[in-house]
């Protein structure tokens, strides 16, 4: 370098403040003030644009299968000829990764016969006949709810004035998100998936959702609560394709504190892809040979 292109060079740093870097700070960490630099389109109404189709990504399409150990539904890989992998809990709160279970919830948790008769998912269990519908997987019997049918279901966002609708193509299943603060529903009326209010906190769509009712699982690990289950659900743009998705869930007849599974959401390559009639045959006579009898009778 010449003399005078280096004088220049001093010139110009001479200029500017020295910022020592401290390991693990927030400028020092690109990708994290990058991320959260990020603004993302508008709606015509003001709304933070999140609409597509979103889902879990091929990296962690098997959270469903048990919350704690990341490992997927074994039963439904078998059938489909996938390859059954290990991953990681999604729990990130509390810090051991496992659900706050009252000591009564835990032990009947275990009782569960996990996936069909004579097979397990995540922690084994003895080989026994499911001793009633309730022991059987919701999905079974076509009841999949929130926050469940997040874990790894890709489902398309609409967003329309004052509401953000969530659609998906399993049992045809949808959420109707109202922005406006209007109160829940009744306590007395139950839903497989809740009733549902949301609010903007900056590029954040935070998910209140109350009146659940308790059929469905939390993963397919017999991971069971009560209908006094409440859930608050925050979805977090990272970049144009990523969301971080964050669920707290509290149940105080069932867990001892509330906890939180956290992971991303990612825009799928499918973005115009057609959502088709879904046939689930709730009730039929599979669930007779599971169980080894008439449930009606």
């Amino acid at each position: 370098m010449s003399k005078t292109r280096f004088g220049s060079l001093l010139a110009i740093l001479a200029g500017i403040p020295l910022v020592f870097l401290a390991p693990g700070s927030a400028v020092a960490q690109t990708s994290s003030t990058s991320t959260h630099a990020w603004t993302p389109p508008r709606t015509s109404d003001g709304q933070p644009d999140i609409q597509g189709v979103w889902g879990t990504g091929p990296d962690e399409v098997l959270y469903t299968g048990d919350l704690e150990t990341g490992q997927g539904d074994e039963v439904a890989r078998q059938i489909q000829g996938r390859t059954v992998t290990k991953g990681r809990s999604l729990i990130i709160d509390p810090p051991d990764g496992l659900i706050p279970y009252q000591p009564w919830a835990a032990a009947k948790r275990q009782q569960i016969p996990h996936g069909r008769a004579g097979e397990g998912i995540g922690r084994k269990v003895a080989q026994q006949r499911p001793a009633s519908l309730r022991h059987l997987r919701p999905q079974t019997l076509c009841v999949v709810g929130a926050p469940r049918l997040n874990f790894d279901r890709d489902f398309r966002v609409i967003q329309t004035p004052g509401s953000v609708v969530m659609v998906w193509e399993w049992t045809h299943a949808f959420r109707l998100i109202p922005l406006d603060a209007s109160p829940h529903i009744a306590p007395a009326v139950k839903l497989s998936m809740g009733d549902s209010r949301g609010r903007w906190e900056g590029n954040t769509l935070v998910v209140e959702t109350t009146n659940l009712n308790d059929w469905d699982w939390l993963d397919a690990a017999g991971s069971f609560h009560s209908d006094a289950m409440s859930v608050v659900e925050r979805y977090t743009f990272a970049d144009a394709n990523t969301l971080r998705y964050q669920v707290t869930i509290q149940d105080p007849n069932v867990f001892t504190r509330p906890w939180t599974a956290a992971f991303p959401l990612r825009r799928t390559p499918r973005q115009d892809e057609e959502i088709w009639e879904h046939a689930c045959v709730e009730g039929e006579r599979g669930v007779v040979g599971i169980l080894g009898k008439d449930p009606r009778k």
